[in-house]
C-alpha cells in the first residue's frame, strides 16, 4: 500500500469516526460548559465523579471492596478515603486488578500508549466513547481561538506522514476531509526547509498545530532565511514551552502561541486561555496537587488526576511525574475553570540527528512505542550521529526488545543514526532530584 494510499484511509476514518461522531452537539454540550457558575461546574464535576467510581468500583477487582452505596453528594469524600494514589508502576506491576478483563483488551476497545520516557511503556485500553470525547475537548479549545471546522489548518507533529528517507516534496500530506496540511517534522531540515516554508505560506492556515520545539525549529529556519509566515495561532502541546520559543515563534510565524497541557493516560487536561492562563477543564477529570506524602498542598506538587470519561478503564487518583500547582483567583475570560501554573516535566537536553538536526523530544518518544518490558530509560548523545538509549530492564526484557528500539528509532525516527541499547541497574537523578530523559553528552567541537 503506498503512503498516499495509507494516509487516505487514515485521515478519512478518523474524519468520519472523530470529526462526525464528535462534532456538533457534544462540542456544543462542552461549549455550554464554559459559562456555568462555580456552584453548577461543581455539581456537574460531583455527578461525573460519581459515575467513574461507581464504574471503577464494578469493573476493576483492586477497587471491588469498596461499597457502591453512596451518591454523588459523597464522591469527594469516598474518593479521598477509599481510593489510594496510584502510579504508572501499580498498574504494570498489578494488571489483573487494575485493568478491565484480567488485563485482555476486547477488539473494540483502542489502546492508548505511553513512550516509557521516565518509566516503562504503557498502554492503556479506551472506550470508544472517550476517543470521541477527546476529540471534542480539543476542538472546544481550537474555538478559544476562533477556530471553526473547514478552516485551513496544518499539524507539525510527529505523523508519519512520507518515508524517512524521502528527499522530494512533498513532505506532507493534504488530509482534504479536514483541510488540514500534515506536515513531516522529519522533514524540517535546511536541506527541505524551503519547500515546507512555500507550502505553508501558500496555504495560509488559520492556525497550526505543532510541538514547541517543532514550531522553534521552523521559527529558527524562517529567521536564518530573513522570511516569515504569517499563522495567527501556534497550538502547542507535549512538552514544556520556554519564553524564548515563545518570542522567535511569535516573531516569525507572526502569531499566538496557545498551549495544552495533556497525557495518554487521560486522566488531566489544561489548555491556555485569551488571556494567557492555563485552565484546568473540570469536566474532563477531577485533578488534585498532591505533596510527597501525597497530602493536597497549595505550593508544586504531583499531578494526580481521576478521569470522567474512559468507561473501559477508569483511572482514579492517577499520580503523574508532572508538577505544578493552583492559582487562585478568577481569569479574565470569565471562565470558572481553575487555574494552575505551568506545569513542569522532566529534563531534556537538545540533541541532534545523523545530518545535525536538532530532533524533537517528541519525536524520541516514538522509538519507544510499542516496546514493552522497560522499568526506566535514558536517550543519550555520545557523539555526533551517535545516540545510546540506556535502559533499566524489567525481569522479562529480551533480545527482541532491544531489536525493536533499534528498529524503531531507524523506521521511526531517523534511518542514518547510530544507535546502541545499553541496560542499567539505575538511572539516577539530576542532584535538584529531577530525571532527565534526553541528554547531550557530548561538546559541541564533536557535533
Amino acid at each position: 500500500m503506498t503512503s498516499t494510499l495509507r494516509n487516505e484511509l487514515l485521515y478519512g476514518t478518523r474524519a468520519l469516526l472523530r470529526d462526525q461522531l464528535a462534532g456538533g452537539r457534544l462540542i456544543r454540550r462542552l461549549r455550554a460548559h464554559e459559562v456555568l457558575s462555580e456552584q453548577a461546574l461543581a455539581q456537574l464535576q460531583q455527578n461525573l465523579l460519581h459515575r467513574t467510581l461507581q464504574t471503577a468500583i464494578r469493573r476493576l477487582p483492586y477497587y471491588a471492596h469498596i461499597r457502591t452505596d453512596f451518591g454523588p453528594a459523597e464522591a469527594h469524600e469516598v474518593l479521598r478515603r477509599e481510593f489510594p494514589v496510584i502510579t504508572k508502576r501499580t498498574l504494570l506491576d498489578q494488571p489483573a486488578a487494575l485493568y478491565p478483563n484480567g488485563g485482555r483488551r476486547r477488539l473494540w476497545q483502542p489502546a492508548g500508549m505511553t513512550s516509557g520516557t521516565t518509566g516503562a511503556p504503557l498502554t492503556v485500553f479506551r472506550s470508544l466513547g472517550s476517543v470521541l470525547t477527546e476529540q471534542a475537548f480539543i476542538k472546544r479549545h481550537w474555538s478559544w481561538v476562533g477556530y471553526k471546522q473547514g478552516m485551513p489548518r496544518a499539524t507539525l507533529r510527529g505523523d508519519m506522514v512520507v518515508a524517512l528517507d524521502c528527499q522530494q516534496p512533498p513532505f506532507w500530506f493534504w488530509n482534504r476531509y479536514d483541510q488540514q496540511l500534515v506536515l513531516s517534522s522529519r522533514h524540517l531540515t535546511e536541506a527541505h526547509a524551503d519547500a515546507i516554508i512555500d507550502r505553508l505560506a501558500a496555504l495560509q492556515p488559520v492556525m497550526m498545530q505543532a510541538y514547541p520545539s517543532t514550531a522553534y525549529t521552523l521559527a529558527c529556519l524562517l529567521q536564518r532565511r530573513g522570511r516569515t509566515l504569517r499563522i495567527p495561532y501556534i497550538l502547542t502541546a507535549s512538552e514544556p514551552t520556554y519564553a524564548h520559543q515563545r518570542e522567535l515563534v511569535g516573531e516569525r510565524l507572526c502569531g499566538q502561541l496557545v498551549d495544552m497541557y495533556g497525557m495518554a493516560e487521560r486522566v488531566a487536561f489544561a489548555t491556555e486561555c485569551e488571556f494567557g492562563e492555563m485552565h484546568i477543564n473540570p469536566d474532563y477529570s477531577y485533578v488534585e496537587i498532591v505533596d510527597e506524602n501525597g497530602q493536597p498542598t497549595n505550593d508544586y506538587g504531583y499531578v494526580v488526576g481521576t478521569t470522567f470519561h474512559n468507561s473501559a478503564m477508569p483511572l482514579v487518583r492517577y499520580r503523574l511525574s508532572d508538577h505544578t500547582r493552583w492559582k487562585p483567583g478568577l481569569c479574565a475570560c470569565g471562565r470558572h475553570f481553575p487555574m494552575i501554573e505551568r506545569v513542569t516535566g522532566k529534563l531534556e537536553d537538545s540533541i541532534t540527528g545523523s545530518n545535525g538536526e536538532v530532533i524533537s523530544p517528541s519525536v524520541l518518544t516514538f522509538a519507544f512505542k510499542g516496546v514493552h518490558n522497560i522499568r526506566k530509560s535514558q536517550v543519550a548523545q555520545v557523539a555526533s550521529g551517535r545516540w545510546e538509549i540506556r535502559v533499566v530492564p524489567d525481569v522479562h526484557f529480551s533480545p527482541d526488545d532491544r531489536a525493536q528500539l533499534i528498529d524503531n528509532v531507524h523506521h521511526l525516527v531517523d534511518p542514518g543514526v547510530h544507535v546502541e541499547v545499553v541496560l542499567r541497574d539505575a538511572l539516577p537523578n539530576t542532584e535538584a532530584g529531577k530525571f532527565r530523559w534526553v541528554v547531550n553528552e557530548c561538546s559541541a567541537a564533536q557535533q
